[in-house]
């Protein structure tokens, strides 16, 4: 099977783009020549399996070019789909470029599945949560401008991209992939369809399945992490809110940052504003060895997401490395968290409830290597390559021979379809 990708996204790197890299990798090592035709404003590294394409940046010459289209990546999709012959196209993302993948895709005589990342099918922002974080039914319409959500002028642009995308490219998709079950139902809600659940899975090092990771040395002072990208819609304000209440109780707590991101200014400006600076570093991004060092120095880790948060790598990471995951109750983060397993869900945006989940976990090591443990299980057994491998390939075979995909969720291949798909 000759597998072509597709993921047109122009912002900076986050889950999708880590899922996308690894997938390839693990289906060409499998025997399946896959290519990536990569549409963003920056580069990757050089390689033979991956067409990069540059887009303009952000701008009113940007969005001409995404509405009207580009002669010039639309010869580089038909070459590169003509010198590759695949056998199926999986789009990932559905943004830079999309007046030029829009009429590629009417072309195309190959099938074509698709991999919803994030909520921006169905919402103008992705955050699915209207002011006051009350959660939001969906739908990219002209009333989104009048909820008060943060659509800025830019929604008369996502309104034409979804117009596109509805009229001439939904009905080349054959499957709708989506990692949480929460953003399956949307989805399907919003009349794309089949939508099926396919959970994806984080890059987990051979060394930490081997074993959990060791705990922050005796004399470590209670520390916080939070590994991810520093923005507002990651909740750093009820994040560093529910500090300074922790702060109460115990003293010494340490809140450790590591990330980038354009809300990192602010959160350093709010951690003095609140007076809590002196319990909160930031450590800018980690990888690779720091990263682990990272997690070893932390003994509990916190997702504080504000908005639609679909199914954040970073939780099965931690739980994977024997660390407790305290997160709000929005989008696919329960399904990653358990509550009273792994760690706690509380309600969004909610810094009370937050500090409180935290203490309890801080305060009592043994909650601490119970909830480490059990999350660490489930993590190892539930969110695997392998799995994940699977169950992609039942779709992709499926979608192939042109047979039923409610098959796949009676045969277990895949574990849920909304009714009616």
């Amino acid at each position: 099977m000759r597998i072509l990708r597709v993921h047109s996204w122009p912002g900076t790197g986050g889950g999708a783009e880590i899922y996308v890299s690894t997938i390839s990798d693990l289906m060409r090592r499998r025997g399946n020549p896959t290519h990536l035709v990569l549409i963003a404003e920056r580069p990757g590294e050089p390689d033979p399996d991956v067409t990069w394409f540059p887009t303009l940046p952000k701008g009113a010459r940007r969005a001409a070019s995404d509405l009207l289209g580009s002669p010039e990546l639309l010869h580089s999709l038909r070459g590169v789909a003509a010198e590759f012959r695949p056998d199926i196209v999986h789009l990932h993302n559905y943004d830079a470029g999309f007046g030029t993948i829009r009429r590629w895709l009417a072309e195309l005589k190959v099938p074509v599945v698709m991999t919803v990342h994030n909520a921006e099918l169905v919402c103008p922002n992705g955050s699915l949560m209207r002011p006051g974080y009350i959660p939001c039914e969906g739908g990219i319409l002209p009333r989104c401008q009048f909820t008060g959500c943060r659509v800025g002028w830019g929604l008369p642009y996502e309104l034409a991209q979804r117009s596109s995308f509805d009229r001439q490219a939904a009905g080349r998709v054959r499957a709708f992939l989506c990692p949480s079950r929460a953003l399956t139902e949307y989805v399907h809600r919003h009349r794309y369809r089949p939508a099926i659940h396919l959970a994806s899975f984080a890059p987990i090092p051979s060394s930490v399945r081997a074993s959990p990771t060791p705990g922050p040395p005796d004399g470590t002072p209670p520390t916080v992490g939070f590994l991810g990208r520093v923005e507002w819609y990651k909740g750093m304000e009820p994040l560093l809110q529910s500090i300074r209440i922790l702060r109460s109780s115990i003293p010494d707590v340490r809140l450790e940052i590591a990330g980038e991101g354009e809300g990192l200014t602010h959160a350093m400006e709010l951690s003095r504003a609140l007076g809590v600076e002196g319990s909160v570093i930031f450590r800018g991004r980690v990888t690779g060895d720091a990263k682990e060092k990272w997690f070893r120095r932390i003994h509990v880790l916190v997702v504080p997401s504000i908005c639609f948060d679909n199914l954040p790598f970073v939780a099965m990471e931690a739980q994977a490395r024997g660390r407790p995951v305290v997160g709000f109750g929005v989008g696919g983060i329960p399904e990653v968290v358990h509550d009273g397993e792994g760690g706690r869900i509380v309600p969004v945006a909610d810094p009370g409830a937050l500090a409180s989940a935290l203490g309890e976990i801080l305060n009592s090591p043994e909650a601490r290597v119970s909830m480490g443990t059990r999350g660490r299980e489930w993590v190892l057994r539930e969110f695997t390559p392998e799995q994940h491998l699977r169950r992609l390939d039942a779709v992709y075979e499926a979608v192939l021979a042109g047979r039923s995909l409610e098959s796949l969720v009676e045969a277990d291949a895949v574990p849920f379809l909304p009714n009616g798909s």
